[in-house]
């Protein structure tokens, strides 16, 4: 793996590095009064996730009902960034006028692309969910973003790890959409299988197709599937492997979120299917992810929908306890006691790296008949990003 590179030289800390290249925090956040956080996500459109947004308020309202950070109550405030660049730095620019302590989502890595020159002028901290190395800390040339989700490397290891160790895989074929996480999400799996003397078959498939035949039948003679796509692209994998009697199992990026959403029935969801996660606290073991499980449902009657839910609920946590440890809601110092940071918490162990990423710790779901059930927890996946 490439040897990675930092921005902070030694004995610096965030701040003087943001300052001595000419970031500084305008119109600095008051240090009283409630805590702000600006919340980016796709809150219209096709895209748009009904309550995207319902673990960051959970967790604002049990921060609150315990007594806030340091005696202040937190608040936030929603922005739209749609799924454009120029919409995300709209949205952006709108936020930080907010005078926030830290900025939480962003779902589309070229929309943070497009915000970065906004916030690292603004000096404030961005925990975010994309997962290409497009926006890694060497990509933006920052020190201020955080990723609470595995990459796209750790993705491709962690599923790889459980199908050639555990399935004994020596044949895959790998299916991903075009865009351009999947597509460097397939790099990876290709360039791991290699390393191992697994033979690979690729195809590529428009975002929006509605016809996998051909990468099905492609399969047969493959000892696995690997699909990387959206929810819809891992509803239509499974019921066209089915449809032409391809039996394998079926690895995928996102059929949890299709399984808890209705988009494959049940009966086609058999012990060969499973999917990578950055965050499943409805499988895990341990105090905080039954907590927050028994916490939401109380809270909104279901169970949560996607992984982005519980990051973003670790994400306000995370913000409290580096508040408390930089004791101050100053957004740059908020930047440095992030890096310092560990928290236990609904995702598991969420702590910094030297690329800034929070998790690495990677669960391998079953879904048997709609289901989840951990099959394995991949832990210390390192990333080159």
């Amino acid at each position: 793996m490439q040897k990675p590179t930092g921005y902070l030289a030694a004995g610096l800390t965030i701040s003087a590095v943001l300052t001595a290249c000419g970031t500084t925090n305008e119109g600095a956040v008051s240090d009283s009064g409630p805590i702000r956080i600006a919340f980016m996500d796709i809150l219209s459109g096709p895209q748009a996730v009904t309550g995207g947004d319902n673990s960051l308020k959970l967790a604002i309202e049990e921060i609150n009902a315990a007594g806030g950070v340091k005696g202040r109550k937190l608040e936030y405030k929603k922005f739209d960034t749609d799924i454009t660049p120029e919409a995300a730095a709209r949205a952006t620019n709108l936020a930080l006028d907010y005078k926030p302590s830290v900025i939480i989502g962003y779902g589309v890595s070229s929309g943070l692309r497009a915000s970065v020159a906004a916030v690292n002028k603004a000096g404030v901290p961005v925990i975010h969910g994309t997962l290409a190395k497009l926006t890694s800390p060497d990509s933006l040339k920052t020190k201020l973003t955080f990723r609470i989700g595995p990459t796209t490397t750790q993705y491709a290891l962690a599923a790889n790890s459980y199908l050639f160790n555990d399935l004994g895989v020596k044949k895959l074929t790998i299916v991903h959409t075009q865009d351009a996480a999947p597509t460097e999400g397939a790099a990876a799996i290709i360039a791991d299988a290699k390393r191992v003397g697994v033979a690979t078959v690729e195809r590529a498939v428009p975002p929006t197709t509605t016809d996998l035949t051909e990468p099905v039948l492609a399969a047969k003679g493959s000892d696995a599937i690997w699909e990387w796509g959206y929810a819809t692209t891992d509803a239509l994998m499974v019921k066209q492997a089915a449809q032409n009697n391809v039996g394998v199992p079926i690895m995928t990026f996102s059929v949890g979120t299709a399984a808890l959403r209705g988009l494959i029935p049940k009966d086609l969801l058999t012990d060969k299917i499973t999917s990578v996660s950055s965050c499943a606290p409805y499988a895990l073991d341990g105090e905080r992810p039954k907590q927050y499980m028994a916490a939401y449902q109380k809270a909104f009657g279901e169970s949560p929908t996607d992984a982005n839910s519980p990051r973003y609920y670790d994400a306000v946590y995370l913000l409290k306890a580096a508040i408390e440890k930089a004791g101050s809601a100053d957004p740059q110092k908020v930047a440095g006691a992030i890096e310092q940071t560990t928290l236990q918490g609904a995702c598991g162990e969420i702590k910094a790296d030297e690329h800034h990423n929070l998790i690495h710790d990677i669960p391998i779901i079953k879904w048997t008949g709609g289901s989840p059930q951990l099959v394995k927890l991949v832990e210390d996946i390192k990333s080159d990003f």
